[in-house]
């Protein structure tokens, strides 16, 4: 045992003897590890944090969220019916269910005249604590979701509201209610699901109607359950009881841990994370790790028959080839753990500035995951790198090293120019995909989406009531007066999000059965085209001048006027858009019957994200199904900011409401991208530290390979080559694996982007002078490494340099 120990330290003591004699590739090492190390970490903690989400939650392996697939709008929502509870649980007696309905009546605190907005307000069945873990701080939880007039707050809205979190027994006006603190709770962060507050749900939101889908539906399935045969028979069951028999619907199940990262809906909680951004950041801390491990392999083995007199001296006095080879490990493994120690720092740094660009509120635990990730990426990086160069060098033949005899193999030569390849191609690919991605982004951003977005202020989720009833009209002319507002109107969804409504249209000489499929509809107010900077290609916009443009109710039937997008008009067999003006089309399915006349067209619309498919579309005047609409404002892009001030002073003034979210639209437009927004960021910065990487390793080998042939050199020099000339000569080697690198890399990066491509419905089309670039500039980062150390070679005098040799 004793031997053993002893055994050990002399290995331990060997290898700081030997890593700290040479300085310069030890520096190298821990450089390029270093960097590759802390990088991965970083990295891997994100991915890390991003996988986590909803895994705390009690039977989270078998909690679903009900969803659904709406037909008629080509869209799935997260959303459900209420009565689905009683319709699952009469399938089985066994599942569970648990419902959340978001949404609270304007808030007034004891005291005060100013209306407040309760954010993430939930309602919630008793049994949600089930489904979600809540940390009750203080008081009774199950009171405040089982009792009317009781509520429980979150930390953050107990802040808000009240500026401590000494709340309970506060009371406020909710709506017609009197709500009384009876729990204060926290929630964990790595979860989708959001609530400032929880409430009891309302029996008239529970007892809805199937039609109806207003509630986010959780369930327990049993394990037995067969998933696709419940999806079918409830489909059907669906369809048949609130939609007459219609294909409408069909249900669909989203596991609990797979919301955060594959569900990008509308209506979610928040928005949600990128399984593509995940899935990016897990590649690039693999390739970054690799080029590490790659430079590594390379200078070890480069500078194998520096240590070839060594192996041979111990393989003489009976060393054996494992124990070699663990001596060999082992400096591998210290170069690594040094390594891991200055990441660990280095994470520390920057791990602010990470978490900005993630938007995530990253922590080191080095006694939890990042412990864990930190030990499995030094050990990983210590054997990746130290396994062939340990493999390697405890290999050589003892007789043929001592005796003058040794000549290094072909072997590592190849091992060497195979990875430097490698690297060179990772270092192209990243190039292009950081180009590719940006120039994807910039289109999504500057895209014609049929609607100007510059200078368009929108006031948020206001009470519908106060804006599609003819009667409320004055609050938008009283808009309309401030100073730099040059246009008001509304809309009832937000333009930046997804069309939650369609209805089917029968045209005129059509019966039911032949009219138009279903057909995307949004409600908006007078001077909507002006308003929204809607270009019009026929007809005129809705107005005030013509009263009967606003949605009327008469004895047996309603009426309205309606503008519809240029793609309608097409489907409805128009080819001249002029003709459709002045139409009367039906909408059978509303009570009363709505008789639409078409009063203008509009250029196609891109409703939500460049990821969907723009949709034909309507819009009626004045005419609303929703709870909430929203304010929008054209205004004068000289005096924007100043005006903004006032179209909140006025709205906080007739409303009584201090907690209105004013947005501007550019900056609603620019949030859908977040996630891609993230991912050219990641890509930029990694794909910048692979190439320093790259650098790392090429002149670590160049350095080497230089002063291997320092005497060719000299000798060259003697016989008249030119300084330039020896830098080409020494460079040129590089350049040729670098030129195998552009042919291995560039099939395979066209192949990968394309992919990701495709699932745009605005897309760019991939140019080869961007390959051309990535390749030319790989080339020049080469050349320009290599020469930096070839021209100090080239410039030694010839004559020292064959004296020492």
């Amino acid at each position: 045992m004793l031997n053993s120990f002893s055994m050990i330290g002399n290995y331990f003591t060997t290898g700081i003897r030997a890593v700290l004699r040479h300085k310069t590739h030890l520096a190298l090492n821990l450089l390029g590890l270093t960097t590759g190390l802390a990088s991965a970490l970083l990295i891997l903690l994100y991915a890390s944090y991003e996988l986590g989400y909803d895994s705390m939650h009690p039977n989270a392996k078998s909690s679903y969220r009900l969803e659904q697939f709406f037909l008629p709008v080509n869209q799935r929502f997260p959303v459900s019916s209420p009565a689905m509870k009683a319709v699952l649980e009469n399938y089985d007696k066994r599942i569970q269910v648990s419902r959340i309905n978001s949404g609270a009546p304007a808030l007034r605190l004891a005291g005060s005249s100013q209306q407040l907005t309760l954010e993430k307000a939930q309602a919630v069945d008793a049994n949600i604590t089930d489904f979600f873990q809540i940390e009750v701080l203080r008081g009774d939880l199950t009171a405040a979701i089982t009792q009317p007039n009781q509520i429980a707050l979150s930390e953050q809205e107990a802040m808000r509201l009240f500026g401590h979190t000494e709340v309970l027994g506060q009371q406020f006006q909710l709506g017609e209610q009197r709500y009384s603190v009876s729990a204060l709770y926290r929630m964990p962060e790595q979860s989708h699901f959001k609530a400032g507050s929880l409430r009891r749900i309302s029996d008239e939101v529970a007892t809805g109607r199937l039609a109806i889908n207003n509630v986010y539906s959780y369930i327990h399935l049993p394990t037995d359950v067969d998933q696709a045969v419940l999806l079918q028979q409830l489909t059907t069951e669906l369809n048949q009881q609130a939609y007459q028999g219609g294909k409408v619907t069909e249900l669909q199940l989203r596991a609990l841990t797979d919301i955060h990262l594959h569900s990008n809906l509308a209506y979610e909680f928040e928005v949600n994370g990128s399984a593509g951004t995940v899935n990016i950041c897990l590649v690039l801390a693999a390739l970054l790790l690799l080029i590490a491990a790659i430079n590594f392999i390379n200078m070890s083995t480069a500078r194998a028959a520096m240590r070839a007199k060594e192996v041979g001296v111990r393989k003489a006095l009976g060393a054996s080839r494992s124990q070699l080879f663990v001596q060999f490990m082992l400096e591998s493994l210290l170069i690594a753990c040094c390594a891991g120690l200055l990441a660990a720092v280095m994470v520390e740094l920057v791990l602010p500035q990470f978490n900005l660009l993630v938007n995530r509120p990253l922590q080191l635990d080095y006694i939890g995951d990042f412990g864990l990730i930190l030990l499995a990426s030094v050990f990983s990086v210590g054997v990746l790198a130290g396994v062939y160069p340990a493999v390697f060098i405890s290999a050589f033949d003892a007789k043929k090293v001592l005796s003058g005899d040794f000549q290094r193999g072909n072997t590592a030569v190849w091992l060497r120019k195979s990875l430097l390849v490698l690297q060179g191609a990772i270092t192209i690919g990243l190039l292009v995909s950081s180009v590719v991605l940006q120039q994807q982004l910039q289109l999504l951003q500057n895209q014609s989406t049929g609607y100007q977005r510059e200078a368009r202020l929108i006031v948020n989720a206001m009470d519908n009531s106060l804006l599609f009833h003819a009667e409320n009209q004055n609050l938008l002319q009283s808009l309309q007066k401030v100073e730099g507002v040059n246009a008001a109107s509304m809309l009832d969804m937000q333009i930046t999000d997804t069309i939650s409504q369609a209805m089917n249209i029968q045209l005129p000489g059509q019966n039911v059965d032949t009219a138009l499929p279903p057909i995307s509809q949004m409600g908006t107010g007078f001077d909507i085209a002006k308003t929204a900077g809607l270009t019009l290609l026929a007809g005129r916009d809705f107005s005030e001048t013509y009263q009967s443009d606003w949605y009327q109710k008469h004895d047996d039937h309603a009426t309205a006027a309606v503008i519809i997008t240029e793609s309608l008009a097409r489907k409805a067999g128009y080819e001249n858009l002029q003709d459709v003006i002045g139409q009367q089309w039906l909408l059978p399915g509303d009570v009363p019957v709505l008789r639409m006349q078409v009063v203008g067209v509009v250029a196609d619309i891109q409703v939500g994200s460049a990821l969907k498919q723009q949709e034909p579309l309507i819009l009626i005047c004045g005419r609303s199904p929703m709870t909430y609409a929203n304010i929008m404002l054209s205004m004068d892009p000289q005096i924007a900011v100043t005006a903004r001030d006032k179209v909140q002073q006025l709205l906080t003034e007739r409303l009584q409401r201090q907690d209105l979210k004013l947005s501007w639209l550019s900056d609603d437009y620019n949030a859908i991208y977040q996630n891609q927004q993230r991912q050219g960021k990641v890509i930029a910065i990694f794909a910048a530290l692979a190439i320093a990487l790259t650098c790392v390793g090429l002149f670590g080998l160049a350095a080497f390979s230089a002063e291997q042939r320092s005497r060719e050199v000299a000798m060259r020099k003697v016989l008249g080559a030119g300084r330039f000339n020896l830098v080409n000569l020494l460079a040129s080697e590089y350049i040729k694996l670098m030129a195998i690198s552009a042919v291995l890399a560039i099939p395979a990066t066209f192949w990968a982007l394309n992919s990701w491509l495709s699932e745009f419905s605005v897309r760019i089309s991939q140019n080869p002078l961007w390959y051309l670039l990535a390749a030319a500039a790989t080339f020049a980062i080469c050349w320009c490494t290599v020469a930096a150390l070839a021209w100090q070679v080239a410039g030694r005098k010839p004559a020292m340099v064959l004296r020492q040799h």
